[in-house]
């Protein structure tokens, strides 16, 4: 229950508990949840790619718990756009058409699941073993991922796919780094599956505010 916002215990027995959504949808914003999601995910990677260069790892502890509060909001989110899609008059109230309804849902989905593997990234840190030098490649090019997210995320809010575009060219010259890296590692015989896991796992949560950027779709002029 400490999970899904809004929803409180009105009754229970030994076998029954029964729940009541609290919150006035009207006085939600699909956009405020949303960017709220977007911060939180943010800072649990700004924090997470920071321990990869840093002796103190303490702070991978409030990673999990800092991801519990983006499936709060997930949660959140879903209540709302399914109440919009049966409340025509809560969809105009809240100036959304079926299509964005459908893409705040998706948009919302990918930054859960960049928590999840946020959450990944930092339990494979916890332990790792890896040089300062291959964790500083790492940090370096997944540094990069930042912008990729502050881009994507401000395009889809403001429908902007010029700036869409430019988050995708962004990912396009992140997967290229990434394609040589992986290039320079495959010859070697005692490649570290530590480094490769990271590499993957950081590839993972680009794509996932990548394909936010291509929710943004194109505006034809009349």
């Amino acid at each position: 229950m400490r999970r899904l916002v809004g929803m409180e215990i009105v009754d229970e027995d030994s076998s029954n508990v029964n729940v009541h959504f609290l919150l006035d949808a009207t006085s939600l914003s699909p956009e405020k949840i949303l960017k709220r999601m977007s911060s939180i995910a943010l800072g649990m990677f700004r924090d997470t790619l920071n321990t990869l260069t840093s002796e103190d790892k303490s702070v991978l502890q409030t990673i999990p718990n800092r991801d519990d509060e983006i499936d709060r909001q997930y949660f959140l989110l879903v209540r709302l756009i399914r109440s919009t899609m049966v409340d025509k008059k809560l969809a105009n109230a809240l100036n959304l058409e079926n299509i964005d309804i459908l893409d705040y849902r998706i948009a919302a989905n990918l930054l859960e699941a960049a928590g999840d593997t946020i959450v990944e990234l930092s339990n494979s840190i916890t332990d790792i073993s890896l040089s300062k030098t291959d964790l500083k490649k790492i940090y370096d090019i997944a540094k990069e991922i930042e912008k990729i997210h502050e881009k994507s995320i401000e395009a889809f809010i403001e429908n902007d796919r010029l700036l869409a575009i430019e988050a995708i060219a962004l990912h396009r010259s992140y997967q290229k780094k990434i394609s040589d890296i992986r290039s320079s590692l495959e010859p070697k015989k005692q490649v570290s599956i530590e480094l490769l896991d990271l590499v993957y796992t950081v590839d993972k949560i680009a794509r996932c505010w990548a394909d936010v950027a291509d929710l943004v779709q194109p505006v034809y002029g009349h």
